[in-house]
């Protein structure tokens, strides 16, 4: 298996993986009419996205796409570049009204990388959950002393296979959900 990739998100000029999301989807190709299938074993769902975090609103910026019938419709009046397979939408400027919070982070851990599925928030030293209500950010939270302090309490944790717990854990890997760990 292959970790998944992840949504990125334009936070004040930096880049951050979305590792969490509460209160739906914030966007996918069913929206614009069209359906993805899987791209590799780090993309099952067939999609990625860029969004920026900008002061008038939460803004579809990219959005990579392998179509299931590759019939690429257009998303705001852009159409998408790219071979066979998937494709890129770019320069797009589309205003995503999502309520909710999401969870992003940065600062990458390469030693705690899990080959499966999106990573947890212990894998990053920067963390933030965003709440947003109509496209619009109306708090954002630092967790980043808190997931120090988780990452340092699993470090003491002894090191068992759990297979009985093996599912589950699996199900963990390919969720968003907004739980630390």
């Amino acid at each position: 298996m292959t970790g998944q990739i992840p949504d990125t998100f334009i936070y004040r000029g930096e880049r951050y993986d979305m590792i969490g999301v509460r209160g739906g989807e914030l966007v996918a190709p069913e929206q614009f009419g069209m359906t993805p299938v899987s791209m590799s074993s780090a993309c099952w769902r067939g999609f990625y996205v860029t969004y920026e975090l900008a002061s008038e609103g939460l803004f579809l910026r990219e959005l990579v796409l392998r179509e299931e019938d590759d019939e690429y419709k257009p998303i705001d009046g852009v159409m998408p570049v790219g071979e066979q397979g998937e494709k890129a939408y770019s320069n797009l400027n589309v205003r995503v009204p999502f309520t909710g919070k999401i969870r992003i982070a940065r600062d990458f851990i390469r030693g705690r990388y899990v080959h499966m599925g999106f990573q947890s928030p212990t894998a990053y030293k920067t963390v933030h959950d965003v709440t947003l209500e109509d496209g619009m950010v109306k708090d954002i939270i630092d967790r980043s002393n808190e997931v120090e302090k988780l990452r340092e309490e699993i470090d003491k944790r002894p090191s068992v296979d759990d297979l009985p717990g093996l599912a589950g854990w699996i199900d963990k890997r390919f969720s968003l959900d907004m739980d630390l760990e």
